[in-house]
Parts: C-alpha cells; structure tokens; sequence
C-alpha cells in the first residue's frame, strides 16, 4: 500500500497528536484531493491517492522532521527485508552510491542493525551489476525503513522538513511582514518556533511594487503554517502619509515599531515578530514602547548573517532578489484635511482605525490576486 509517511522532529514528538490534527484540519487549504490522517507509535500516517502533492506540503509545516512517499507493509522481518530489496532495485540507478538505513521505532524482536546489514548485502548482488556500489558516507541514493508498532514504511524519497514545533505549541505572534529577506527569515523562524502567526502588512509611500513584494514574503510564510485559516490585518500607510523631511515625521523603523505593537494590543497578542536594526538610535523607543504596552518583541533574524539570511531563504523558497532590510526612511502621517498628525501614537492610532482584516483560507495564495484586493 502507497501512502505519506510523516516523522515528527524531535522536539514535536511529544506532541504527535497535536501535529495530528493539525494535519488533517488544515489539508482541504492545501489539496483538493481525498485523504486519512492516522497517528501511529511514533509517525503520522496519511492515506491518499496524491501521495507526492501531499508529502510536500506537509513537509513545510513546523513540527516535521520528514514526510516520505513509503510502501506499507507488515513489520515482519522477511517482508520488511523484502519491500527493502524491491525498493532499491527499484530506486537505484546505475553507477549510483547507495546506502541502506534502518530505524526501529520499539522492540519488535529483530535488531535495525541485523535487518540494515542483509538488506545491504542483499542490494549490493542485485544492483553492483549495473556500475551501483554502498557508499554509507557520501550517497546518491538511500533505501529507507520505518518500522513502528503494526506497520513498516519503506522509501527511497523524502521530503526534509523544518522541524520545530506545532503551529500554536508556543502560543501566537503578530508578525510584520516586509519586503526584506531579513522580515522573511524571522518571520519562518517564529512560526518553525510554534508560533500560531497574524500577519500585519502595510504599503509604503512612492514605493507601489513594495506591497507585491511583500506579499510575496506572506505567501511564503502561509504555505508553512497546517492551519486551516489565518488572518491578515492590513495598513494602508500610503493612502495618509508621504515620504519627507518635515518636522513631523517619524523614522519608519520606529512607526512600524509603534504601528506593529499597537496592534497586538488591539488584536490581544501579547509577542511581535518583527526585524529590528541592532544599530539604529531609535531601537531603544522601539523597546521602550512595546515595555510600556505589555508586549514582547521577539526578531530571530537580527543576529544572523547575510550568508545565514540567504541559507535560511533558499530554505523557505525565496527566488526574487529582496533586500536584507527594509531601509530607513522618514514618513509624515496626515489627518483627513491633509495636515501632519505631529505626535506618534496618535498617528498609529488614527492608521489603525482604517485596518482591513483579510482571512486567509488558501494554503497557497496567489500574490497579485491578494495585492490587487487590497490596493
């Protein structure tokens, strides 16, 4: 029998049945197709017919080691050994380095060990023929068994996934999204840390193509979410504000600052995710303002790198040039009769009573369909 076969990370283990139901709940976002979710001893097991389409997407939700495309069968020792052998002389090409591993995941009254090294040996007279050799170092090609309680799964492709935790095992986040790596990369890492995300997202004045960008980022972090609707609040800065120099204005890492913590309040999120510049002069009224209202700020992606930002967005699925950062610039919000609103919070405050609410119930969304909805 054909199936995805879903291995928890470590620290999601203990929580198998939460990542469980998480699965099932948020799949009819994802796919179109049927499909069962059973938790098992150790592993999620789901039945459907779109065996490829459903591994991938789940391998993107926080709290997955891996999902595989795996054969089921009994976690007999000879079948075991069987489906192994199958699946190699299958899978193994020719003049391929291949390995052979194993994973038990109780007493079964075998060894992985003893099962790894017939398979091996088995393998290397079916397959050295043909130019294939083991290599357990460095391997084109591994034949994979997960033996649980009642079933073992066999495969040769994996999709590797984020690990972490499930989506709301740390609580929720409101996430600003911007259209920068280093937004994008914090955003993933809140969510892979549990975090159940709101997303806040805002346009900037003179700057149209921003709002598509992030957008683009949103979308992104969505499709790793197992959740079966998410909400979007969106600012429309632009529509009241303009880009300059004048008294009034404000530095727009501080407004965003302002702007984000406000509407955690609103919304009663008590952490913000959101880049923050380690050097600007106004990080300090940044943290000052989110003490004073109660909420944590939290920016994972300010102490990494910019060969760590773009490992990290190579990960998550990033193909457009971005910038690391958003960049700093003065914004001066205006009132209804067009005049400068002089005083921070009353400018948030003011923004804010204009914010949009968008749920989010597609898996994938599409980016210009969404900017145009909200432009």
């Amino acid at each position: 029998m054909r199936c995805v076969v879903v291995k928890p990370s470590p620290e999601a283990a203990s929580q198998i049945e939460v990542l469980g139901e998480l699965i099932a709940d948020s799949l009819p976002s994802f796919i179109e197709g049927e499909y069962s979710v059973e938790v098992k001893e150790g592993v999620i097991e789901i039945s459907t017919p779109d065996v490829v389409e459903v591994a991938e997407v789940v391998s993107r939700f926080s709290g997955v080691a891996y999902a595989a495309l795996a054969e089921k069968v009994r976690p007999d020792f000879d079948e075991v050994l069987q489906a192994l052998v199958a699946a190699g002389e299958k899978g193994i090409f020719d003049n391929e380095r291949f390995s052979v591993k194993v994973e038990v995941q109780q007493n079964l009254g075998y060894r992985a060990s003893d099962l790894q090294t017939i398979a091996l040996s088995t393998l290397i007279g079916k397959v050295t023929n043909r130019g294939a050799k083991p290599d357990e170092k460095r391997p084109d090609k591994v034949v994979y068994a997960l033996i649980a309680k009642g079933s073992a799964y066999v495969f040769t492709h994996r999709y590797l996934g984020s690990s972490g935790l499930p989506s709301g095992a740390s609580g929720s986040c409101l996430i600003l999204v911007e259209p920068s790596v280093r937004s994008l990369v914090g955003g993933w890492l809140m969510q892979r840390a549990g975090f159940a995300p709101t997303y806040l997202v805002t346009n900037y004045p003179s700057q149209p193509e921003a709002l598509y960008r992030s957008i683009e980022n949103l979308a992104l972090l969505r499709c790793c979410v197992a959740k079966k609707s998410l909400q979007l609040l969106y600012v429309d800065v632009a529509k009241r504000s303009s880009i300059g120099g004048l008294e009034q204005s404000f530095s727009w890492s501080e407004f965003a600052a302002a702007l984000s913590v406000k509407a955690a309040v609103k919304e009663k999120i008590g952490t913000l995710s959101m880049p923050l510049d380690l050097r600007s002069r106004s990080l300090q009224n940044v943290l000052r303002c989110a003490c004073r209202e109660g909420v944590n700020i939290l920016s994972p992606a300010s102490f990494l790198t910019e060969e760590e930002l773009m490992v990290y967005a190579k990960k998550i699925g990033l193909q457009r040039t971005l910038p690391l950062d958003v960049g700093e610039s003065k914004l001066t919000v205006l009132d209804d009769s067009g005049r400068p609103i002089s005083d921070l919070d009353e400018a948030v405050e003011y923004l804010l009573r204009g914010v949009l609410r968008v749920d989010l119930i597609d898996g994938f969304l599409d980016a210009h369909r969404l900017t145009d909805e909200l432009s």
